[in-house]
């Protein structure tokens, strides 16, 4: 039998505007506090500098996860590797990518004052804070996804 890898059997969303980054939210916290979250990264995809405002914990399910800073998307400052785990207490920024391989990210996002993070324009001025409702949205779309 052939082996299948864990985000073959996931209903994987893209985030508008952005080939080969997806998401799938798993759940969100009814009291908003917070946000469980699958991230997928193709080979070397990045996503936009943010800055996740509350405590975050991650754990690495397959490939490789990059961080880099968030004002050099070249410079290099974390490489997790499968199993990897890793926490912060929030007001982190940075930029998130995958490895050779990609990769494939559970984030588990507590809230703080309602907002789980903010994304930065390229001047690095805040674009959009993300808020629970924000990822319920995500919820609702895999549910249309699925019924297709």
């Amino acid at each position: 039998m052939a082996s299948q890898s864990l985000s073959s059997n996931v209903n994987w969303i893209q985030f508008p505007g952005f080939a080969g980054l997806y998401y799938n939210v798993l759940d969100v916290d009814p009291e908003d506090h917070f946000v469980q979250l699958l991230m997928k990264f193709e080979p070397g995809v990045q996503c936009v500098p943010h800055r996740h405002i509350g405590p975050v914990q991650t754990l690495v399910l397959e490939g490789e996860h990059l961080i880099f800073e968030v004002d050099d998307p070249a410079k290099l400052i974390d490489r997790r590797a499968a199993g990897t785990y890793s926490s912060h207490n929030g007001d982190e920024a940075h930029i998130e990518g995958g490895g050779d391989d990609g990769a494939v990210v559970l984030l588990s996002m507590e809230a703080k004052n309602g907002q789980i993070w903010e994304t930065y324009d390229t001047e690095l001025k805040v674009e959009r804070v993300s808020v629970p409702d924000d990822f319920r949205r995500g919820l609702r779309k895999q549910s249309a996804k699925d019924s297709i």
